[in-house]
């Protein structure tokens, strides 16, 4: 492992144990020596990466979208894309994760500089999905009322919805869930369902006369 891998792998160690921590506690509760206690590392070493509690909270943030960790979105399709958001929050191994984004939400309604954050990281997601939608659009969906960029914010929108359920123990179907949002982007490039018109039928010829 090459000394710049060992510095990303120990950073990233910390925020996970950091997003663990504030999961269940939340973060007005959540001190730094919870977090040092929670990564089994030394007070220096996490203060190095992270001078403060702040600090840690801006760049959990980032989150787990996958820019962050391959330099730039994966290659996926709109509704790969979805299937991979609802995951990070999907229980049991997602709870803490959902629990933690909610409290993003929350805390940036009343904090400015989690909610630039909170705002870039969404707007450029965002912005990802819509141009998923857009590339995958079909000639038949052109018509189609709802702008692609519309159609995004409202799947992730749902998503955070989403989050909020599983981070208040609320029953949610997830398959049902996913399925719906599937749907919502995939009619977005499929031809709209219905029978193929075809020629009208000739005109009945008019009774003999008597």
């Amino acid at each position: 492992m090459t000394q710049a891998h060992h510095l990303d792998a120990r950073r990233d160690q910390i925020l996970q144990a950091a997003i663990k921590v504030f999961a269940e506690r939340g973060f007005a509760k959540t001190l730094m020596a919870d977090i040092v206690r929670a990564t089994g590392l030394s007070t220096g070493a996490v203060y190095r990466y992270f001078p403060s509690k702040e600090d840690l909270v801006l760049a959990a943030v980032v989150g787990r979208d996958g820019e962050r960790e391959t330099g730039g979105f994966p290659p996926e399709s709109a509704a790969e894309l979805l299937r991979r958001l609802i995951g990070y929050v999907t229980p049991p191994d997602g709870t803490a994760h959902a629990r933690f984004v909610s409290m993003i939400w929350g805390d940036a309604a009343v904090t400015p500089s989690l909610a630039a954050v909170a705002r870039e990281r969404h707007e450029a997601l965002q912005q990802h999905l819509t141009s998923l939608l857009e590339a995958q659009r079909a000639p038949e969906a052109q018509d189609r009322p709802e702008p692609e960029d519309a159609v995004a914010q409202v799947a992730l929108a749902a998503l955070v919805g989403y989050a909020a359920l599983v981070a208040t123990d609320t029953p949610v179907d997830t398959d049902g869930f996913l399925r719906v949002l599937e749907r919502m982007v995939s009619e977005r490039h499929e031809p709209t369902a219905g029978p193929v018109p075809g020629p009208a039928p000739a005109s009945a010829p008019p009774p003999p006369s008597q």
